[in-house]
């Protein structure tokens, strides 16, 4: 399989829609993953023990990648200084760089990004580590301080976490967060979303609407000309259905 083409832009067409497709499940994720382990406290990261605790809570945690202070993101597969080929804790960075290369998406087979020229250095790396998180279906990630000036990522992967349910009253708030970080494709973020939590989908012809339905229970998200989110409304498919706009 042919390697994925460095973009031309800051991030590839394929990190953007892949983004889009698993933007909203991962936001959803990482909530529920920030009320079970609150930042703040003490913390101590052991990439041995597959550790991290913050405050009072420990979880299981797989090594994603660092945000150095030069503006360089290191993938940790491609850290050979502290994860030693072969270790069992870079299973799911492997895991990560072989969808990359399945999915022709530049950012997780290059070892080194350089995100010197992005305005938010921070910011691009989360939508590296949401987007990570999203396609692993893990339970979260942090993202931690280091003396060195770098800040690690990790992902979470303890079965501990709850699992996010479907939330149809935070449905609005998980799209509008959603979105302001991956917008590429508003369509493909709700199918997407849907599709996590077992709804069956389709768009309307005029390709207005999307629309979801699992046991009974309907979503339908209508855009406006401009591909925003108009409306959501949801609720049993015999019963009222609540109806809300975005807010402008």
């Amino acid at each position: 399989m042919p390697m994925p083409v460095q973009p031309n832009d800051r991030f590839s067409r394929m990190f953007e829609e892949t983004g889009a497709h698993y933007a909203a499940g991962a936001v959803e994720q990482l909530g529920v993953y920030a009320r079970h382990q609150p930042v703040g406290g003490v913390w101590a990261l052991d990439y041995e023990a597959s550790t991290l605790r913050i405050g009072e809570v420990t979880v299981h945690q797989s090594p994603l990648g660092s945000l150095g202070h030069d503006g360089s993101w290191l993938w940790a597969w491609a850290n050979e200084r502290t994860h030693p080929p072969g270790s069992g804790r870079l299973t799911l960075a492997n895991w990560l760089r072989d969808f990359g290369e399945r999915n022709q998406i530049y950012e997780f087979v290059t070892p080194r990004l350089e995100l010197a020229e992005f305005p938010d250095l921070e910011q691009a790396a989360r939508r590296l580590a949401l987007l990570s998180l999203g396609a692993l279906g893990t339970r979260g990630f942090a993202n931690l301080p280091l003396d060195s000036g770098a800040r690690a990522f990790v992902l979470v992967d303890d079965a501990e976490v709850p699992e996010a349910g479907f939330d149809g009253g935070a449905l609005m708030a998980v799209l509008d967060r959603a979105l302001s970080l991956f917008p590429y494709d508003p369509r493909l973020t709700v199918a997407g979303y849907l599709r996590r939590h077992a709804f069956e989908t389709h768009e309307s012809a005029d390709g207005r609407h999307v629309y979801g339905e699992r046991n009974g229970y309907s979503i339908a998200v209508r855009f406006t000309e401009d591909d925003l989110i108009a409306a959501v409304s949801h609720g049993a498919r015999t019963g009222p259905q609540s109806v809300r706009a975005m807010p402008e």
